[in-house]
């Protein structure tokens, strides 16, 4: 059985947190990972999708969700907190057509699955600020207002 967008969400992440560990390039190791993935035509469509708006635009991203933080400075987040949030606002801001309910429900079971215990309830709280602001104020990209 192929693994639909679900899993394209738990690759990316893994490819994220790889990235982050290894310093490689989000693109080239997801090509190189996708051949350990029995994903869907259109789970890898979706995640090489997100891939690249994700290493278009990581900087941006990462201000987005630093700008959110309170209390917290992006650098104090766990490696995992990190790539899990990135993934979400990745969809958030690239993927409208995906509803916000989704986005942040795959997030929170990501969290849950391989985060230190709270992650899920800060993952979603961080979360459900970004996506307040991306999907109800209309800014669908990066660096628009």
């Amino acid at each position: 059985m192929q693994g639909g967008r679900p899993k394209a969400r738990e690759v990316l992440f893994r490819v994220l947190f790889e990235v982050e560990v290894s310093g490689d390039d989000a693109v080239e190791s997801l090509e190189y990972s996708l051949a350990r993935y029995h994903l869907s035509e259109d789970a890898r469509d979706h995640v090489v999708d997100m891939a690249r708006a994700f290493a278009r635009s990581q900087a941006e991203i990462d201000a987005r969700i630093s700008a959110t933080l309170h209390g917290w400075s992006f650098s104090r987040l766990s490696v995992v907190v990190r790539a899990v949030l990135r993934v979400a606002v990745t969809e958030l801001l690239f993927a409208p057509d995906i509803p916000v309910e989704i986005v942040l429900d795959q997030a929170i079971r990501i969290a849950q699955r391989y985060g230190e215990d709270g992650a899920d309830a800060f993952v979603n709280g961080v979360l459900d600020r970004i996506a307040s602001d991306v999907r109800e104020n209309g800014t669908t990209g990066v660096g628009e207002k």
